[in-house]
């Protein structure tokens, strides 16, 4: 029995594709564009974590400082607990977040979402 079909070589199959997905002039192919996107979450989350553990560590220090000039008076020595509390609470949000993007970025298959690479995304 001859296997006609399995023998025939149909060459590469090429084209632009359809939707936003086949676009070669903007972002190019789907993958190219999952890669834009993803890294420009990436540069964001980057930059705001950044931002949130400068902020954590002004926090910090505003509270250590209120702590240590309290001077005895509970009140104030309580505003400084509340605010080291507050502060360190934050951080840990900021922390799961972070865990949580990371967890979704391996279940959705989005390998570069916590990798900034500056060269993915231009700013046009």
């Amino acid at each position: 029995m001859t296997k006609i079909f399995a023998q025939t070589n149909l060459g590469t199959i090429t084209g632009a594709g359809l939707g936003p997905a086949g676009d070669t002039s903007g972002l190019g192919s789907g993958q190219a564009a999952m890669d834009k996107l993803t890294g420009a979450i990436s540069s964001i989350v980057g930059i705001l974590t950044i931002v949130a553990a400068f902020w954590f560590f002004i926090q910090f220090t505003l509270g250590g400082i209120a702590w240590i000039t309290a001077g005895g008076d509970k009140q104030k020595l309580t505003q400084a607990r509340d605010k080291l509390s507050n502060a360190f609470v934050g951080l840990v949000i900021v922390v799961a977040g972070w865990a949580i993007l990371a967890l979704a970025g391996q279940f959705f298959g989005w390998t570069t979402i916590l990798n900034p690479d500056i060269n993915v995304i231009q700013f046009r």
